[in-house]
């Protein structure tokens, strides 16, 4: 009479065991994308990661594959302030993080002239991303922009 000793309900070991399995992914899954959005470096660009983490700096930027692509996007006439785009390539190198003066911007892109608004807009972003004052002096020699377009100081 073994067959008496045993509970008449049995509960199959699936029925707790895949649930546990699941919660555990779920909460593994969790912690990981908490984490991730907790952490500072997710919210920089791959290239400012790549310069917070010091050691020998290479060019990621081939300068003539961003000149040609300048080209294609705004046109033949396009060019770099170099000026403009070293002063924010230095800056970004030197913050990983930095805060841009909005208010200057826009006050430089007010008194820059129709034809340089653009351009000027170009120079600032292009060396607030790229973060590479070299790109910066190697795009200016090629497809420098006349400084004189700009009024006023460009920092």
């Amino acid at each position: 009479m073994v067959g008496s000793e045993e509970s008449a309900f049995q509960l199959p070991v699936q029925l707790v065991g895949f649930p546990f399995i699941i919660m555990a992914v779920r909460l593994t899954n969790f912690v990981k994308k908490l984490s991730y959005a907790l952490n500072p470096e997710t919210y920089r660009s791959r290239n400012r990661r790549a310069l917070t983490f010091g050691g020998e700096v290479t060019e990621p930027y081939d300068p003539q594959d961003v000149e040609k692509y300048i080209i294609g996007e705004f046109g033949t006439r396009a060019c770099v302030f170099e000026r403009v785009c070293a002063h924010y390539a230095t800056r970004a190198q030197a913050q990983p993080r930095p805060q841009m003066d909005w208010s200057n911007v826009f006050s430089q892109y007010k008194q820059s002239p129709d034809q340089a608004k653009e351009l000027y807009l170009l120079s600032v972003f292009l060396g607030d991303i790229v973060g590479s004052p070299q790109l910066c002096h190697q795009l200016g020699k090629k497809r420098g922009c006349n400084e004189h377009l700009l009024d006023g100081p460009q920092t």
